[in-house]
């Protein structure tokens, strides 16, 4: 009987859970999803922060993935790609 549960186990791991390969569409998607989950996180830590270095820090974060989702929009324009879904919640990204 355990012998039949370890293989569904395994059957179960290798080939239903297994993560499909991602195409460059749909990595260029959930990259730019991550970008805006990390923008948004970004702001939220500059809008808590009291430490002056921090909020430096903050800052050039929030700087750099601002050029990283221009980048990012940019490659998705070029490669026809819409996607309503995306958003930063009313800030301004460029």
């Amino acid at each position: 009987m355990e012998k039949n549960s370890s293989k569904a186990k395994i059957f179960y791991h290798e080939f239903i859970r297994k993560p499909q390969p991602m195409t460059g569409k749909s990595l260029l998607l959930c990259q730019l999803r991550e970008t805006s989950e990390r923008l948004t996180a970004a702001h939220s830590r500059f809008e808590n922060e009291s430490d002056e270095d921090l909020l430096d820090s903050v800052i050039y974060e929030i700087q750099s993935l601002k050029a990283l989702y221009r980048y990012l929009l940019k490659k998705a324009k070029e490669e026809g790609l819409q996607c309503g879904e995306v958003s930063v919640f009313g800030r301004e990204v460029i």
